[in-house]
């Protein structure tokens, strides 16, 4: 038994999405995006929206509706072709 659940946590750890907090999740997403504008691998209207969406789950995590921010910074990856782990 112990080991099963030493294979749950080890298994949730490892994924960044499941560890990383709201916070943690949102500062990621906002720096990949802001790398991806300089660079000129997205555009700054995509850029403008998904930083638009990111600082709705900021808020909705500063409230401590952690799943609602998760699931916000999901959908604004999916819709903006950024993979979600």
């Amino acid at each position: 038994m112990r080991f099963l659940i030493c294979l749950a946590l080890l298994a949730a750890s490892s994924s960044p999405a499941l560890a990383a907090s709201c916070s943690e999740r949102i500062a990621f997403v906002q720096r990949v995006i802001d790398g991806d504008v300089k660079t000129g691998f997205a555009d700054k209207k995509v850029h403008d929206a998904m930083s638009k969406d990111l600082a709705e789950a900021g808020q909705a995590c500063r409230t401590g509706d952690d799943a609602k921010a998760q699931a916000l910074v999901s959908s604004t990856q999916r819709r903006h072709g950024y993979p979600v782990r």
